[in-house]
């Protein structure tokens, strides 16, 4: 059947035999409900197919790993941090957070190289925490890694390399950054280990200054350590090595305060305190039939009333043997001076010099 409509030929819709059972005035209604049903549900399904898809959220976590080299260093020394990502170009921030910070603080950024890692080099001077961030991307979630950098206070010990025996040494330390009030201690070397040896407080300056005497001869490491703190591990300086030398040619013990050697090859008399030569003394020694006895001995008596051929004073050391004063003082002046019976005579001025200065117990040593 063919309807003319506006001079368009339609083709004539099939109205479904339910329909002619309806009563006429409902029927119109029912086309123009059946027409717009027909225009919306296609657009509707057009409208639905061309929603974009979301994408998915990221869900792999890479790998982050934060190591220093070294991971222990002195104030002041620089420090090597080696962040490894795995993912090239990728951003990574650095930030720290030092020995009594309660935050970390941003202080660089970095990309990732070709084989997904970075450097970054720093110079703490207390211990500090590191951190590195990776933001995360389209294909990867967020990431960090932290590393621990253990800080010690910088400890310089500076004296003489060398002294001779019972001189004053003096030693210097300085701590850096400052430690006013704080106790270093000075260590020796003894039996392959360090010991403690002297204490010592740190001025306002935080530096000290340790003194001593070098009672011995020989070859001695120190050096000064400090106890560890809320900023920083406990910290060392470098070993300082001291060598105590002979102060005399003789090798005089250094202990005592008093000391007499007899050269008798230089008819010499030496008095030494603590090693130290402190006056020579020309003397005049045995006759080869009565000669001068070599060895250790010690003064143990003293003549402060003599006369004659011992002169003003006499200090007798083995037997008779003894130190004294002299009535031929022009045999002094020559070379060899081998006269006497076996003692050793000095210028009356110089047995009155002498005779003071060493008590009883003073030891004598008589060399070849």
């Amino acid at each position: 059947m063919r309807q003319r409509f506006m001079g368009t030929v339609r083709r004539a819709v099939p109205v479904p035999a339910a329909l002619h059972a309806l009563p006429s005035p409902l029927l119109p209604a029912l086309l123009v409900l059946t027409a717009l049903l027909v225009m919306i549900v296609p657009a509707t399904s057009q409208t639905a197919l061309a929603a974009p898809t979301p994408s998915p959220s990221p869900s792999a976590t890479p790998a982050l790993t934060l190591t220093a080299t070294p991971a222990g260093v002195v104030a002041g020394s620089p420090t090597v941090l080696s962040a490894a990502l795995g993912i090239a170009g990728a951003t990574l921030e650095l930030s720290s957070e030092a020995a009594g910070e309660s935050a970390f603080t941003p202080l660089a950024g970095a990309t990732t190289g070709a084989d997904g890692s970075a450097t970054f080099s720093q110079t703490p001077v207390v211990t500090t925490v590191y951190r590195v961030d990776f933001a995360g991307d389209s294909d990867w979630a967020p990431v960090f890694a932290t590393i621990a950098v253990a800080v010690s206070p910088r400890v310089t010990l500076t004296g003489p390399a060398a002294v001779f025996g019972w001189r004053e040494i003096g030693f210097t330390v300085t701590v850096s950054p400052q430690r006013p009030g704080a106790t270093v201690v000075l260590q020796r070397r003894q039996n392959h280990g360090w010991k403690a040896w002297r204490r010592l407080t740190l001025g306002h300056d935080s530096r000290a200054v340790c003194r001593f005497r070098a009672a011995r001869v020989g070859r001695f490491a120190y050096r000064m350590t400090i106890a560890a703190d809320a900023g920083h591990a406990a910290g060392a300086s470098a070993r300082a090595v001291l060598q105590v030398k002979w102060p005399s040619a003789y090798h005089v013990p250094l202990a005592p305060a008093h000391y007499i050697l007899v050269d008798k090859s230089q008819y010499k008399l030496y008095y030494l305190e603590h090693g130290w030569v402190v006056r020579v003394f020309d003397c005049v020694l045995g006759r080869p039939a009565l000669p001068t006895p070599l060895g250790h001995f010690h003064i143990y008596a003293k003549d402060p009333r003599m006369g004659g051929p011992y002169g003003p004073r006499r200090m007798r050391y083995h037997g008779l043997y003894a130190i004294h004063g002299t009535d031929e003082p022009w045999l002094l002046k020559r070379f060899p001076r081998n006269y006497s019976h076996g003692c050793t005579r000095l210028s009356d001025a110089h047995i009155l010099w002498l005779y003071p200065r060493c008590p009883v117990g003073t030891p004598v040593w008589n060399v070849p």
